[in-house]
């Protein structure tokens, strides 16, 4: 798990207590060494922890400054490359090491007001780009979301690496079906091993508890602790299959109750919930991706409030037009600027004579004013041709979830070419998020 530094001096525990608990409460995992004392500097453990952070918080103070377990870790953090977050606990002259390191990013005391709030939002800047999340989402049906979810990412993590997770965000839950039986995504769901543990507490939490599917007139809104990796993600690489980690939160019908909900603080306080647990995932995996139903519901909000871009996947007509139209409308009316998502068109099922036609209005202009946005300037380049190899099929008895993904599948049928295809839309969507 992949988690924030703390470096801290021997007389910083009060500072240290306020920062943790800061981002404790943002869901942000740390790590500080307990004893943190000189001779606690070279400690394997404590330079594994350097190494495996995606950023370091230096609280600067004389303690600190005069602190050689402290300089060790700034000096490794640097030699990392790790984000550096300082925060000055006292008026101590800088160090020639603290001075070059960080007198350009030492702007706030850890008294001054909004001190801890502004450091929240660099650290979640910082956090969230390293594990982007995507949802792939159109408020029109069958324009191939399962298949894009399953096949685009992964390809991303067969091509390009990293630990990837696919969330299945909708009701009908076609994405696990891709890769288990029914029996089985229905024995996930009666575990509670499935999505409906990101909003409410449920069997994965307490055993004595009652499953929260079983009671749609009840919404548990109390907070809780993020469910063990182990129970509630499913691997799709199981053993005697490929390298890499393409892990699965299986889907189930009962999130259909939080359109039924009694009233909208209690839909706020999981969606709350929902966000939360995303962000603490977000320190397990390298990407994250939500498979949506077709519907601007609520869990299309907790798509949109919890995603770093949406992926749409569009059909060359007028009708998927139309849904692309509805989704842009309700990323721009109903999400805050501040958390709204970027947005990526990808064409999917394209025939050569679309190909001529269609796709090509679209990408010089014609349009975008029937998008009711800049619809040419969101296309991505590559394109997904129409094939049969797309089509999303049912797991046969007994296979490995991964032999679902073309990636991975044999020779012959033109599956090099869909492969090359979908390495490259994979590629692309990954520069796009990058940059």
């Amino acid at each position: 798990m992949s988690h924030l530094f703390i470096a801290y001096g021997p007389d910083d525990l009060d500072a240290l207590l306020r920062v943790h608990e800061t981002l404790r409460q943002a869901s942000v995992p740390t790590w500080y060494s307990p004893k943190n004392s000189d001779a606690d500097a070279s400690s394997p453990v404590v330079l594994d922890a350097i190494d495996d952070a995606f950023g370091m918080v230096v609280l600067v103070s004389a303690s600190s400054m005069g602190s050689k377990a402290v300089k060790a870790q700034l000096q490794r953090a640097i030699d990392r490359n790790l984000t550096l977050f300082p925060v000055r606990v006292d008026n101590g002259r800088l160090s020639k090491l603290f001075k070059s390191a960080l007198a350009d990013k030492l702007t706030d005391g850890i008294d001054e007001e909004g001190a801890l709030t502004r450091l929240v939002g660099q650290v979640r800047q910082r956090y969230q780009k390293r594990c982007p999340v995507i949802a792939v989402m159109n408020l029109k049906g069958g324009v191939g979301k399962t298949t894009v979810s399953a096949q685009v990412f992964g390809a991303w993590q067969a091509a390009l690496g990293g630990r990837t997770l696919l969330v299945d965000l909708d009701p009908q839950y076609n994405l696990t079906q891709t890769f288990f039986s029914m029996n089985v995504a229905d024995a996930f769901s009666e575990q509670d091993r499935s999505v409906i543990s990101l909003f409410e507490r449920s069997q994965l939490h307490a055993k004595d508890l009652s499953s929260p599917a079983e009671n749609w007139s009840r919404i548990r809104v109390d907070p809780f602790p993020p469910a063990n990796q182990e129970q509630i993600c499913h691997s799709l690489l199981t053993s005697g299959g490929p390298a890499g980690r393409l892990d699965l939160i299986s889907g189930q019908f009962e999130i259909s109750k939080y359109a039924f909900a009694p009233n909208p603080e209690s839909l706020a306080a999981v969606g709350a919930n929902f966000r939360r647990m995303i962000d603490f995932y977000r320190s397990n995996y390298d990407l994250i991706v939500f498979d949506t139903n077709p519907n601007a519901t609520f869990l299309t909000r907790c798509a949109l409030e919890a995603a770093d871009r949406v992926l749409v996947p569009m059909h060359t007509d007028m009708y998927s037009l139309r849904g692309v139209r509805l989704l842009h409308q309700v990323i721009t009316d109903q999400v805050s600027a501040a958390v709204r998502p970027d947005l990526s068109v990808l064409f999917n099922a394209v025939s050569r004579s679309e190909q001529s036609d269609f796709e090509a209005d679209a990408r010089n202009g014609a349009f975008d004013k029937a998008a009711g946005f800049k619809l040419s300037q969101t296309l991505m380049t590559h394109a997904l041709p129409k094939s049969a190899h797309l089509n999303v099929r049912s797991p046969e008895p007994d296979s490995s979830p991964w032999q679902q993904l073309l990636i991975h599948k044999g020779r012959g049928g033109g599956l090099r070419s869909i492969r090359e295809t979908l390495t490259s839309v994979a590629q692309e969507l990954r520069d796009l998020v990058e940059g």
